[in-house]
């Protein structure tokens, strides 16, 4: 596209009139039909502001992708998100991230990828709202009005997303965050509606079973390509069983006795153990695998059992080391060679999972153990480990 057709198409997308872009800019309308038309070009010095106020990339000003700018920018925002919501406490760090990419989505009025991530980090932060719910932190609790405009807020801009973004992956997220966050502010009916409106399982007639068969197989790249889509097919598999379980685990840990809880735990990490034989699958099993022994960790603590507990934690920890260990190896590699064996997912993860990136997740991990166990009981599990 040239130059005044993108700019056409974004003043479009924002819904303006040529007049009212031109007030923005301090120029006349006249110029702006020149610009569109093709039969004029602005000003260099007009550039900027061009994209500026035209919530676009100067890239994709002049025929860049945009939806790559979008993305990347999403990502990057998700990645300091996530760092908010991971420091300090559990509470403060959930309201950190929200209000951090609540102004994200103010500067960024049509990137999709944000607004979901809001979207997700209100789910998350409702938790710690909710009284009814275990993790609760009296967050927003004198308050009310402001969480209610939170909650709306999250519903608006979840859904701009449903409506209008062409990602069935972003309005998908955004259907399951919202159902979470019905179910924290005990709004069934709706809730029930978000759940219905995301894929299910259930019917097993799943597309990843069948793309591999829609793949030409006739030459070596080809093969290749279908090599690569039945490993992503049995990433996506293990995601979602592994997210079952941390979930079951999770729940089970607050209403089960203890011996229920460690005999689902232990099934559930010997599943994760079994998947995690073959070497591309364990970067989608690290975290859950973390996940899943933190609550079994936790039932010990509550039950005041920290000899046990500790024994767990080793175990994670050894665990971990030996993961440590293999990215370090796997990223001397050539990135893209990583990306071939492993897939984009798998080579991102290896990337972050750093030493110092794993340690701060562990310690994290014990104020949270912390937080859910007795004061005495903790003190000795921190001795034992």
């Amino acid at each position: 596209m040239t130059l005044g057709n993108n700019i056409k198409k974004y003043r479009r997308d924002l819904g303006i009139t040529q007049e009212e872009l031109a007030g923005v800019l301090g120029v006349t309308s006249q110029a702006v039909s020149k610009w569109e038309s093709g039969s004029g070009l602005p000003d260099i010095t007009q550039v900027i502001p061009l994209a500026q106020a035209l919530n676009v990339s100067t890239d994709a000003l002049f025929g860049f992708n945009q939806d790559n700018y979008d993305v990347k920018l999403a990502e990057e925002v998700n990645r300091k998100a996530d760092e908010l919501r991971d420091s300090g406490e559990q509470a403060e760090g959930a309201l950190n991230a929200a209000e951090y990419l609540d102004q994200q989505c103010e500067e960024n009025i049509f990137n999709y990828g944000i607004m979901t991530r809001y979207v997700q980090a209100i789910a998350h932060m409702s938790r710690f709202v909710n009284p009814n719910n275990s993790y609760y932190e009296c967050l927003l609790k004198d308050d009310n009005k402001k969480w209610k405009q939170i909650v709306r807020t999250a519903e608006n801009r979840a859904m701009q997303v449903i409506r209008y973004s062409d990602s069935k992956k972003l309005s998908d997220e955004c259907h399951y965050a919202l159902a979470w966050l019905c179910w924290h502010t005990s709004d069934w009916e709706k809730g029930r509606q978000h759940i219905e409106a995301l894929p299910s399982v259930s019917n097993n007639m799943l597309q990843e079973t069948l793309l591999p068969y829609y793949i030409d197989i006739s030459t070596d790249a080809g093969k290749e390509k279908w090599k690569a889509q039945i490993r992503d097919n049995y990433q996506d598999f293990i995601r979602v069983i592994n997210k079952h379980i941390v979930y079951t685990a999770e729940s089970m840990m607050w209403v089960s006795p203890l011996k229920e809880v460690e005999e689902n735990c232990l099934w559930g990490i010997s599943i994760m153990d079994k998947f995690m034989e073959n070497e591309k699958m364990k970067p989608h099993c690290q975290g859950f695998y973390r996940e899943t022994y933190k609550f079994l960790v936790a039932a010990y603590l509550r039950n005041d059992e920290p000899v046990k507990a500790a024994e767990n934690w080793k175990k994670l920890l050894s665990v971990i080391d030996e993961y440590v260990k293999m990215c370090q190896k796997v990223n001397e590699k050539d990135p893209e060679e990583i990306i071939r064996s492993f897939g984009e997912k798998a080579a991102g993860n290896m990337r972050t999972y750093t030493r110092k990136w794993i340690d701060g997740k562990l310690q994290f991990m014990l104020g949270q153990l912390k937080s859910l166990s007795k004061e005495e009981t903790f003190i000795e599990f921190e001795k034992l480990i």
